[in-house]
């Protein structure tokens, strides 16, 4: 299975950190995911849940344009 290479923040990973990824990082991170995933069902020839899985990219790339 192939990444996107979309990697969130370094201060989002470190254990014991207060700081979150913003809201745009963090839609940016999961659209990236979710579209790895949509061609894994898509290879899988799992169509329906392909849809649902370009339905929530839609929704983190809806996300990634509003501001925070």
């Amino acid at each position: 299975m192939a990444g996107s290479g979309a990697q969130p923040s370094v201060d989002a990973r470190s254990p014991g950190n207060d700081l979150a990824p913003s809201r745009q990082e963090a839609a940016e991170y999961i659209a990236a995911m979710l579209d790895g995933l949509r061609r894994v069902a898509n290879q899988a020839q799992l169509p329906f849940l392909s849809y649902l899985i370009s339905v929530a990219v839609e929704e983190a790339n809806n996300e990634k344009k509003k501001r925070d």
